[in-house]
Formats: C-alpha cells, sequence, structure tokens
C-alpha cells in the first residue's frame, strides 16, 4: 500500500471509532435517563382532519365537537400517566459527593476534548 492508503485506512479507522463513542454515548445517556424517569415513550401525533361547520356570516363556528372528539380519542389511551416529580432530596454528604464528582468529570472531559483537538490540529498542520 502507498501512503496515501495507509493515511485512508487510518482516518477511517478514527471516523468508525469516532461513531462507535458518539452512538454509545447516546446510549448510556438514553439508559441512564430511562433509568431515572422510567421508560421513554415515542409520542406518535395523528394529523387530526379538519372540520369544517356551516356558519352564518359574522358568527364562528362552534368548535366545542372537534375538541370533544379529540378527547375521547385521548381516553382511549390506556398507557399508565408518568410519576410527577420527586422532591429534591436533602443535602446529604453522598448528594455533594455526588455532585462534585459529576464536576470533576466535566473539567476533566472539558480539558480532554481540549487536548484531543489540539492534538488533531497537531497531526493535521
Amino acid at each position: 500500500m502507498t501512503m496515501k492508503g495507509n493515511a485512508a485506512v487510518m482516518f477511517g479507522g478514527v471516523v468508525l471509532a469516532m461513531g462507535f463513542c458518539i452512538f454509545f454515548g447516546v446510549s448510556l445517556a438514553t439508559q441512564g435517563t430511562e433509568r431515572i424517569n422510567g421508560p421513554l415513550e415515542r409520542v406518535q401525533t395523528a394529523v387530526q382532519p379538519r372540520t369544517y361547520t356551516a356558519a352564518p356570516a359574522g358568527k364562528s363556528a362552534a368548535h366545542q365537537p372537534v375538541k370533544e372528539a379529540a378527547a375521547s380519542q385521548v381516553k382511549g389511551n390506556d398507557r399508565p400517566l408518568p410519576r410527577p416529580a420527586e422532591e429534591p432530596a436533602a443535602d446529604t454528604g453522598i448528594n455533594r459527593l455526588g455532585n462534585k464528582a459529576g464536576e470533576l468529570l466535566q473539567i476533566v472531559t472539558r480539558h480532554g476534548i481540549k487536548l484531543f483537538v489540539s492534538m488533531v490540529e497537531a497531526v493535521l498542520e
């Protein structure tokens, strides 16, 4: 292989690794959110057909029948409602420790990203 071939293989490997990291991160974030808030549901919005009623000129048509029809469609959905958000726990030692660990991870991540970007810039220049 020539040097251009090796560079293309290396570039492809980096792109695949970055794609894996992105999708893995999204998966971890989704699992964490589901663990805290319960399973995520996909919301499918049905397009409501517009209904027109004949009304005398200058007077608006009553919208009440349309609202009742939409409410009856929503009542047919027997999924349980999500739990209301719980009150935050008291400021205990474990909460402070968790908050400080999260702040530390954010700082390390920010500087790690800056280091990675500067390394890539140095290699590309």
